[in-house]
């Protein structure tokens, strides 16, 4: 809460800042101009000018909706760019140690399928760390969840294709030692612990210790078969224990192998990628177009102080109107200034919003959502763009009206 109320701080600060600038800054300007750019430029910085107030006002509400596009972006790329091009078809689960043979069997007999990883699956729960209940351990929040429920395990000889050690080593492939374990390097850092530290897991009723031998770093998005925990063999292997398997296939065979595995091994549960990704893709939508709504709102409110703050200076734009008009302007050289004049004000309004947009964006991403953060310019583009088309669509709006105006009245009244 302090983070937000000082970003939203700062944040007003710039954007006054910023209408400050766009006021002074035009001053400046050389006086060999066009006259249409002359006037304009000059009607940001006229005397009861409410150019900084529409800009913090736009700005506000265009800042909300870039960071919510930024993030959505973001989300959206971690779960359909970022996942890897050959991710499997299905995850089969349930597979008993008698129908590993008849799995594969059928997975091989399948035209399309490419390729079938399978292990051995237990589940386990972690009790103590070197001794220590896990209830007594002081352990980082984003690794507290490890500590929770059980956790996948498995054994393996050798190391899983695409292993990565960060720490220690890996156990000889007819070791038969004491148990030793494989450990997810991330927990392992939040935790406190390294190589030669222990662990006490609970198997089906049973502890367990397990001295770490190495540490792996994980790649969770890679949709293969992960575990934060793989023991060495031996102690493991006489456990009562399921395999879990992946199977890369093409869309064409996902049905025919859904089909044939369900119909020979009933117990066994597929789980379909595609449809799982699709999932997270709608939820993510929703959650964007909610956001986006809200920020909306905010956008709204800003395009209703853009309306009044040129509704307020109706009569004096009208007066101006009416004196460039008699003095030989025409009509499309005092449209041209209003349009520079508000033009101006939306791409500094839009730069200022992307700035924001992008620094709130990484900032979530980062620090909330503990993910990667890309920058993204196609998203910040539309939304400079959309500035920039919306305040010159209510400076049009609001200066159609003046320019419309019979200049014998107004110079009678004069």
């Amino acid at each position: 809460a302090a983070w937000f109320c000082a970003a939203a701080a700062a944040t007003l600060l710039l954007f006054r800042l910023g209408g400050w600038a766009v006021m002074r800054a035009p001053a400046a300007a050389p006086r060999h101009l066009p006259p249409a750019l002359r006037l304009g430029l000059a009607n940001l910085h006229r005397p009861g000018s409410a150019s900084a107030l529409m800009l913090v006002s736009l700005g506000l509400g265009l800042s909300t909706l870039a960071a919510v596009a930024m993030i959505q972006g973001n989300l959206q790329r971690q779960v359909v760019e970022r996942i890897p091009e050959r991710a499997p078809a299905f995850f089969f689960i349930d597979i008993q140690n008698d129908q590993v043979e008849r799995f594969d069997a059928i997975a091989d007999g399948i035209p399309g399928v490419s390729e079938v990883a399978r292990v051995p699956s237990l589940r386990a729960r972690v009790v103590a760390v070197n001794g220590t209940p896990v209830e007594r351990l002081t352990v980082s929040e984003d690794t507290a969840w490890a500590l929770r429920g059980d956790r996948g395990l498995t054994y393996a000889a050798t190391p899983p294709e695409g292993t990565r050690l960060v720490a220690g080593s890996w156990w000889p492939a007819d070791y038969r030692g004491e148990p030793l374990v494989s450990f997810d390097a991330a927990l392992a850092h939040g935790w406190g612990i390294g190589v030669g530290d222990r662990l006490t897991v609970n198997v089906l009723g049973r502890d367990i210790e397990l001295r770490i031998a190495s540490l792996r770093e994980i790649d969770w998005r890679s949709l293969g078969l992960n575990f934060t925990l793989i023991a060495s063999p031996g102690l493991l292997e006489a456990a009562p224990h399921t395999h879990i398997a992946t199977v890369q296939a093409t869309p064409e065979a996902e049905a025919p192998l859904l089909r044939a595995v369900t119909d020979a091994l009933p117990n066994v549960s597929a789980i379909r990628v595609r449809d799982a990704l699709e999932a997270v893709n709608v939820l993510l939508g929703r959650i964007g177009d909610a956001l986006s709504s809200t920020g909306g709102i905010t956008l709204l409110s800003g395009a209703l102080v853009l309306a009044g703050a040129i509704a307020a200076g109706r009569r004096q734009r009208t007066r101006d109107a009416v004196g460039l008009n008699t003095l030989g302007a025409t009509r499309r050289q005092i449209l041209a200034a209003y349009l520079v004049e508000f033009g101006i004000l939306g791409a500094a309004a839009g730069l200022l919003a992307a700035a924001v947009g992008s620094a709130a964006s990484w900032a979530v991403a980062t620090y909330v959502m503990r993910s990667d953060w890309a920058f993204l310019p196609g998203t910040l583009g539309v939304t400079i763009l959309a500035c920039v088309a919306l305040t010159v669509a209510f400076g049009w709006l609001g200066t159609a009206a003046a320019l419309r105006a019979k200049p014998a009245p107004l110079l009678r009244g004069e």
